[in-house]
């Protein structure tokens, strides 16, 4: 089966004194949005089954130097998405609280995690139009240090990808803190807790 290809030609690099570095696009608030969206065509999204354990979701976000996880069923089926402020904050033991759990390990990821119910998404077609100010526009009157896009393939809606905070604030070379909203009751409870966590 080798034979079926041949061997490249060596070059010889001694002479070599320089090497090819990409530009550094000069970034601001009028640049185009897509810039700054974390693209599932060239970076591939990082997903965990619904029925994982969040203790399980929290090392895979480790491993995988992601802060938010794409949440699938049994059948790669999109549910939602849960972030590591999920895990880290008060919804976890608001739950246990609530279901008398006792350990962290019998918390399940479909327990926590944002439902796509709940989930705000911008248009992947309507942001190829848009600079990313509209886009900080957009996520300071939603409060989320994530907000999806989706895309439409053929007759349905598929995630293409994502924005977060952190990344458009490193980009930009800006401080951008988001305000956390409340979606449900259970999260009104955290952003209580939350703005006590902050209070002096």
């Amino acid at each position: 089966m080798i034979s079926e290809f041949r061997e490249l030609e060596i070059v010889d690099v001694s002479q070599v004194e320089t090497y090819l570095e990409p530009g550094t696009p000069n970034l601001s608030l009028g640049s185009p949005a897509t810039l700054f969206m974390t693209d599932f065509i060239a970076i591939h999204p990082v997903v965990v089954d619904e029925n994982s354990s969040i203790n399980d979701a929290l090392n895979l976000m480790k491993q995988s130097y992601v802060r938010l996880l794409l949440v699938v069923s049994n059948d790669s089926v999109f549910r939602g998405i849960i972030t590591a402020s999920d895990i880290n904050g008060g919804k976890v033991l608001s739950y246990m609280s609530a279901n008398q759990i006792r350990s962290r390990d019998d918390v399940r990821v479909k327990n926590i995690m944002t439902d796509k119910n709940h989930i705000h998404a911008l248009q992947f077609e309507q942001l190829q139009k848009s600079c990313i100010g509209d886009v900080i526009a957009t996520i300071k009157h939603l409060g989320e240090q994530h907000v999806l896009v989706v895309q439409f393939d053929a007759t349905d809606l598929m995630v293409r990808g994502m924005f977060s905070t952190t990344n458009i604030a490193q980009a930009l070379h800006i401080k951008f803190d988001v305000e956390p909203h409340a979606k449900t009751f259970s999260e009104l409870n955290q952003v209580i807790l939350h703005h006590s966590e902050i209070l002096p």
